[in-house]
């Protein structure tokens, strides 16, 4: 099969992706760096780009598997930073460490993910066009009758519909790849299918055997007839994963449009000479007198939060022992059993991941997609998966940043058992500097932004 080679020499506005050309799963597309010359050939160089933008630039991409068409998202962005710098759209964090894991004091890094107003659009925009051009090929799959292809196991050749040749190999091989209705991009799947066979690959365990019988043999006795559906590779031939509904607004995302509409309401006070609030005409208590203590009554002693959000359901509990007697009984979770050997960092990237899971409403263990609370919750209790997910997904920079606003499970965690003080682990910014990146988050508003 033949790939055109699309050359990024045009930047994309989120406007003229509509009218941009189909990328097709398989093109072959030249993508240049966000910040550099250097270019990468999509999809075989994703993620050496990816490392290459962490490594060199401090840049990291938040959800980057979830993104729709990633080579127009990469070209667009890539416009955009050649004439702006990195602290205009990214949130920024301190950590001391380098991208290789030495120690150095106060290292930049930056994220860019949805909570900017102008990549969320950008995300929904590259969804849709992905949605509208996979419609368009399975509409033209299912009527095209100019088809034509030799059986992947016989020497028949069957003419017409795809429809025709998917149940030849259902009907004649018991080969089951998919009802065609289900089904989009059939050309290049069977292209696949044919290349692993030619290479003795076992399509479902995907073993390499010596000879094309033997492999046939493997097949039947089996059963592995079919595609392995927990292999990734194969989503983009399935048409229900185009259209997957959208999760609900996080949290931290509400908390954060919040926060702004609430600094905004007090920037209208200020007084337009001086520039200052006069807080005690406008926010005094009716029943307060000139002078008065403070109340801290709504503090929580001993320097625990008030309260404390399970990892896995909406119980809150009043201390830290108490939720985790929770979340062994009700979701059969030892904490610190599951987190024994894990220092404290490796902790607040476990605890950011499982609230992004369950936010996202997907399983912490098995990644599997739900479109209601209820059932992602039923799953994981039936299927024992209420754990601390694998280290290879919840192990990224990304997860340095709370996922959920002012999470209260954040604030305890080093007062938990198992935390090697000595261990090699890297070191967050002081709270000045938190303070910090707060303020310049603030910054962060629709008005900033020209969609």
């Amino acid at each position: 099969m033949e790939h055109a080679v699309a050359v990024s020499g045009e930047d994309l506005s989120p406007e003229e992706i509509k009218c941009s050309p189909p990328l097709k799963p398989s093109a072959n597309t030249a993508i240049k760096c966000l910040k550099c010359d250097k270019v990468y050939i999509f999809p075989a160089d994703k993620d050496d780009c990816l490392a290459h933008l962490y490594l060199e630039h401090r840049l990291v991409i938040a959800d980057v598997e979830d993104i729709a068409l990633l080579e127009d998202y990469l070209q667009y962005w890539g416009k955009e930073f050649q004439e702006h710098e990195f602290e205009q759209y990214c949130t920024t964090m301190f950590l001391d460490q380098l991208p290789d894991g030495k120690y150095a004091k106060n290292e930049k890094y930056y994220l860019l993910c949805d909570i900017l107003p102008q990549d969320y659009e950008l995300r929904q925009r590259l969804k849709e066009k992905r949605l509208s051009e996979a419609l368009k090929r399975h509409q033209f799959e299912l009527t095209d009758r100019n088809f034509s292809k030799e059986c992947l196991f016989c020497r028949t050749i069957i003419n017409g519909l795809r429809a025709d040749y998917l149940d030849h190999l259902f009907d004649k091989h018991f080969l089951l790849v998919g009802k065609p209705e289900k089904l989009v991009y059939v050309d290049e799947l069977l292209d696949h299918l044919e290349e692993n066979l030619n290479r003795l690959v076992c399509l479902y365990c995907e073993k390499i055997f010596r000879d094309r019988p033997t492999l046939k043999e493997h097949m039947r006795k089996k059963g592995h007839k079919r595609i392995n559906p927990n292999r990734k590779e194969y989503d983009k031939y399935f048409l229900i994963n185009y259209n997957r509904r959208p999760a609900a607004p996080t949290p931290r995302k509400q908390q954060h449009q919040k926060r702004r509409q609430e600094t905004a309401s007090v920037s209208t006070l200020a007084d337009p000479e001086t520039g200052s609030v006069d807080f005690d005409k406008h926010f005094a208590r009716p029943d307060s007198e000139d002078e008065h203590d403070s109340d801290w009554s709504d503090w929580a002693a001993d320097g625990e939060p008030s309260a404390i959000k399970c990892l896995f359901c909406c119980h809150l509990g009043d201390n830290f022992a108490g939720l985790k007697d929770h979340m062994h009984d009700a979701h059969r979770l030892d904490f610190d059993k599951a987190t024994s050997s894990l220092n404290f960092y490796q902790r607040v990237k476990v605890v950011n991941y499982l609230r992004r899971q369950m936010c996202m409403l997907r399983c912490v263990t098995c990644d599997l997609q739900f479109d209601e609370q209820e059932l992602l919750v039923e799953h994981m209790a039936q299927e024992s998966h209420c754990g601390v997910g694998s280290k290879v997904n919840w192990d990224k920079p990304e997860f340095f940043f709370p996922y959920m606003e002012n999470d209260g499970l954040l604030c305890v965690l080093d007062d938990s058992a198992g935390d090697d003080p000595e261990a090699e682990v890297v070191r967050i910014i002081s709270e000045d500097s938190l303070a910090q990146i707060n303020k310049d988050a603030e910054r962060l508003s629709l008005e900033n932004f020209k969609l």
